[in-house]
């Protein structure tokens, strides 16, 4: 079972608000789960933005075509045949029209009773998360949708043109994968999406990756570069780029020797003495110029490196 504590924290500032989750009830509705007057989809809405526990079922809603796709209605004849669409909407052919209400972009009737959201943080206990929902910009649609397909390739189920509310509570059901979807007019008016805006939907077999995705690193310097061809210009850029940071490391070297000084110390003094062990060179130094000031000598050079480490009984080539 995924940490979902650890989940929704790795979400959070990347999905709009609580990220959702959406719970097929198949014989009550926990109590809990308070019954809104609302239309199916907004319950997203509420548990996003609103923090509420709520749900819908076939005597608590605001939308007959919604709850007729979550299967807890049996709607209208000119619903179950997507006739309102066609007369409505000049362009739907009635083909058309009957196969977006049926098949896979509905529930089957009676399937479930109701349907539930509540922030991910929220849900009572024993109830059972079937998939979550988020809304979130392009950019992190791309990893959240990636859920499925690290794990066997698959991608995620790009939906458009069919309503919000078979994104939402018939598409995962039949597919059981990943739905990357911006939703219908009605599904982003009635949870008030920015334009930028998308919503993702992942069953609940697939969260642990998610959380896998949202928290791990990838060597995206090295995914860059197995692309690349080697007459690719970017072997040239990187090898500019890795003589410009050894000019920088090699100032930063100079700068920090320099800090450690009291005396002028030439280039080939400077270069010997750094190969002293690591945490005594500033000792080292100290030593030197000690040495230099009391033989009345002004600037370090190589020599009087050598010097000072005879004077102590010290091997010279040590450092070279």
């Amino acid at each position: 079972m995924v940490d979902l504590n650890a989940l929704d924290d790795s979400l959070r500032g990347k999905v709009r608000g609580n990220p959702v989750a959406v719970s097929l009830f198949y014989s009550e509705i926990p109590e809990a789960y308070k019954k809104k007057k609302v239309v199916p989809c907004s319950i997203l809405r509420h548990a996003m933005d609103k923090g509420e526990v709520v749900s819908f079922d076939k005597d608590h809603h605001d939308c007959t075509t919604g709850v007729y796709t979550a299967g807890v209605h049996e709607g209208t004849e000119e619903i179950r045949n997507g006739q309102y669409l066609a007369v409505n909407i000049p362009v739907y052919t009635d083909e058309a029209a009957e196969k977006i209400k049926s098949g896979d972009y509905v529930l089957p009737q009676n399937t479930v009773v109701g349907i539930g959201a509540a922030p991910l943080l929220d849900v009572p206990e024993n109830v059972k998360i079937d998939w979550i929902a988020v809304v979130c910009n392009p950019h992190w649609a791309n990893f959240i949708g990636g859920a499925r397909t690290v794990i066997d390739g698959t991608p995620p189920r790009g939906a458009c043109g069919s309503s919000f509310c078979s994104d939402l509570f018939a598409t995962p059901w039949h597919d059981d994968n990943v739905v990357i979807t911006p939703g219908d007019l009605g599904g982003r008016m009635n949870n008030r999406l920015k334009p930028e805006e998308m919503f993702v939907v992942v069953p609940s077999k697939y969260l642990e990756s998610l959380l896998a995705i949202m928290t791990s690193v990838p060597d995206a310097r090295a995914v860059l570069e197995a692309t690349k061809p080697e007459d690719s210009d970017y072997w040239k850029k990187r090898e500019r780029a890795k003589e410009a940071k050894e000019v920088i490391d090699r100032s930063n070297e100079e700068d920090s020797f320099d800090s450690k000084t009291s005396m002028k110390w030439s280039t080939e003094a400077k270069a010997m003495i750094s190969q002293a062990p690591p945490g005594i060179v500033e000792m080292a130094i100290n030593n030197v110029e000690d040495f230099a000031r009391d033989k009345g000598i002004d600037e370090i050079v190589e020599e009087v490196v050598i010097d000072q480490m005879k004077s102590v009984g010290m091997d010279p080539n040590m450092l070279s």
